[in-house]
């Protein structure tokens, strides 16, 4: 057996392994109902769900989310299966490997700069936004976030939200680097959480609408009312999950590459 084949072989048993974790993990999770409809999952089998697509690439990361999704779902299932949110899972199992190879070589100064300019952009847009609506209703700008057609929420609320969860995230970074300041294990903190969050943030939106679509009792419910606690609920995992993959990278590299 050549080394390729050997590699092969290594990738297919530890995404293996990492999916059964991952299905473990998740039997033990619990949905929170809205309108009688299960629309919020707490599950911490994030990490292991994650780790395939960080080690092996965006063709493993996003097969694993898919075979996670399934896998759960079988194992555990809540009403009928929604093809829709696999699709979603497999969005998120390509994109979160992709950005994080594009992210693990560059300076984390760098990083943190853009996400500091880029956070007070959103917020100072959704302030403007809000004065806008509300003292200059019939400015050319107001009339073109009222007819978006999703609401003004998206223009407001949304972007401010996205402003201060941001802030809120490079804080948690800041102190945990402050923390572990004689630790190698958290360097890699900041870009776990844009490689996760990023994702995170999008399959949650998109998915958001899939349900109100899926069933008739949150369509009743306003989009971004929805949404928010969903996007809350990401932010605390997306925290969670990239603490998480921290280690376990750490773990990875000094365990299983000093044996290759």
């Amino acid at each position: 057996m050549n080394k390729s084949q050997t590699n092969y072989i290594k990738v297919i048993v530890q995404t293996g392994l990492l999916i059964a974790i991952a299905q473990i993990v998740k039997m033990f999770s619990n949905y929170i109902y809205i309108a009688g409809v299960p629309a919020l999952r707490i599950s911490f089998s994030g990490p292991f769900t994650k780790m395939p697509g960080i080690l092996f690439g965006p063709v493993i990361g996003g097969i694993s989310a898919v075979l996670s999704d399934i896998i759960g779902y079988l194992i555990k299932p809540t009403g009928a299966y929604i093809p829709w949110l696999g699709l979603t899972a497999l969005l998120g199992g390509i994109l979160t490997p992709i950005i994080w190879k594009a992210l693990k070589n560059i300076n984390i100064k760098h990083i943190q700069t853009v996400c500091i300019i880029l956070f007070s952009a959103i917020g100072l847009l959704g302030i403007f936004n809000h004065i806008q609506l509300t003292y200059y209703e019939n400015s050319s700008w107001s009339k073109f976030i009222l007819g978006i057609g999703k609401g003004p929420g998206f223009a407001t609320v949304l972007l401010i939200a996205t402003s201060i969860a941001g802030f809120l995230l490079l804080l948690i970074d800041r102190i945990i680097q402050k923390r572990f300041n004689n630790l190698k294990i958290y360097n890699n903190f900041l870009k776990l959480i844009i490689s996760v969050g990023v994702p995170g943030l999008i399959v949650t939106t998109i998915n958001t609408q899939i349900l109100r679509l899926s069933f008739v009792a949150l369509s009743k419910q306003a989009f971004i009312a929805f949404l928010l606690p969903r996007i809350v609920e990401e932010l605390f995992m997306t925290v969670y999950i990239a603490y998480m993959l921290s280690l376990l990278l750490y773990l990875y590299n000094n365990l299983f590459r000093s044996d290759n």
